[in-house]
């Protein structure tokens, strides 16, 4: 592929225009979206799914094993994007994009017709575990190129505005709509149906999408997607991109970036996760509050978070990125707390933890991709933010659930927003001495 052609075709304003303002907009929104929501509903069905696939006599017990397969999937991110990440930097943006959002729909289609714990026995939760996996793998990289086309696409000036409405809105789109899903099903089958066989819809809802996203991230254009990413330098050695083994030799230089980013994305999902998976199990599943009412707070909640986003990346584009990433950042330390005020049966206990504390998540949410691709310049982006993303959510936010469960369990749930906010006041301390250090190669 010559890369001083595909340069021309990027510099071009009509072709950058054209490419950056409807099917690849459309196809990146649309990827990012699914994968939130294939990856959402698993959390927000976990309370259906856990006599399921996991029975017990104590609910808790079912619940934690559940989580368990949850944050297991999470595990499988770091090798999905150290295997996947150098293949889109240096071979196929599209090609990762697309077995990405095929691999997280086939594996939504299977969980909603697979048997389960009464028909197959263990082997039911041993297949639901390896869909996970699979679907983790796949995810791996997602981030990673979804981010890293969408930063070179802005537009000058605008790059928070643009990044809050595909690492922001788009985000927030999948897990409304996992919530509102499971919202409608709740509403039109009993809640018995629901336990039985009602929670296969939304896992089956996720698979059909999966087929449009496929449309449209099929019709992009490979030579355009490169040439975005590339298009910095017209002259670069063309054997350089297609040496995956470069990718980490360059990574390593750049360690601290890379903790920096997952730090700056871990905190953030330590927060994510709690707010879209724990508390709702929790509210379902412990307190055993009213699932329609939970999954309707949920939701709006992420409408909330789904309106935020371009907002948020404006305010950043006018007073700079990293100042707003630092403040921000600094405000969830009291959203954690806030938590300690849902210890106890009560729905408006939970709507007021769930929106107030939420709406600061959601800020952050709108904003921490922007943060990670400033860390990441252009030849390893994808590979940096993939593997640092997955890092950041495997290590901190796929435990979430499962550690604020346990420690109510325990009988120590005050310990987890302690453990939320020094974390964020750590990836504040990680991220200023990572800028201070100059690995900063977005205008900041």
């Amino acid at each position: 592929m010559n890369t001083a052609s595909n340069t021309a075709v990027a510099a071009s304003p009509s072709a950058g225009r054209k490419f950056g303002s409807s099917k690849m907009t459309l196809g990146l929104m649309g990827g990012v979206a699914l994968e939130w929501y294939d990856w959402n509903i698993y959390g927000v069905m976990a309370a259906f799914l856990s006599p399921r696939f996991f029975p017990s006599h104590d609910p808790a017990v079912s619940l934690l094993a559940a989580l368990a397969v949850f944050g297991a999937g999470f595990f499988a991110r770091p090798i999905g994007a150290a295997l996947l990440g150098p293949i889109a930097d240096r071979i196929s943006h599209r090609g990762v994009m697309l077995l990405s959002v095929s691999a997280m729909a086939i594996c939504s289609l299977v969980i909603a017709l697979m048997p389960a714990y009464g028909s197959i026995g263990v082997w039911a939760g041993v297949i639901l575990l390896a869909l996970r996996l699979i679907q983790g793998l796949a995810t791996g990289a997602e981030a990673g190129v979804a981010n890293s086309i969408a930063s070179e696409l802005a537009p000058p000036g605008r790059e928070g505005r643009y990044m809050g409405l595909i690492g922001g809105t788009s985000i927030q789109i999948g897990i409304v709509g996992s919530s509102l899903v499971a919202l409608i099903v709740s509403l039109l089958i009993s809640k018995t149906s629901m336990q039985v066989w009602g929670w296969r819809i939304p896992f089956a809802v996720g698979g059909v999408l999966g087929l449009v996203v496929i449309y449209l991230r099929s019709s992009l254009p490979e030579t355009l997607i490169i040439s975005a990413i590339h298009a910095h330098s017209a002259t670069e050695d063309t054997r350089i991109h297609r040496r995956t083994r470069d990718v980490w030799k360059q990574l390593w230089d750049l360690r601290l970036a890379l903790l920096a980013v997952t730090m700056v994305i871990g905190s953030v999902q330590i927060a994510n996760y709690a707010w879209i998976t724990g508390l709702p199990s929790i509210a379902n599943s412990i307190y055993k509050e009213e699932s329609s009412f939970v999954f309707g707070i949920t939701m709006s909640m992420g409408f909330i978070w789904m309106f935020s986003g371009p907002f948020i990346g404006a305010l950043a584009d006018r007073i700079r990125p990293s100042r707003a990433f630092v403040i921000f950042r600094l405000m969830l330390v009291p959203a954690f707390f806030l938590m300690w005020f849902y210890a106890g049966n009560g729905i408006g206990r939970f709507a007021l933890v769930m929106i107030v504390g939420g709406t600061i998540v959601g800020f952050n949410m709108s904003l921490y991709n922007y943060i990670a691709v400033t860390l990441m310049p252009r030849s390893i982006r994808t590979t940096g933010v993939a593997v640092g993303y997955a890092l950041g959510v495997s290590i901190f936010g796929g435990t979430s659930p499962y550690l604020l469960l346990w420690l109510r369990h325990n009988e120590a749930a005050y310990l987890f927003p302690v453990y939320g906010a020094v974390v964020a006041v750590l990836s504040v301390i990680v991220y200023l001495i990572a800028k201070r250090c100059g690995h900063l190669y977005v205008a900041n």
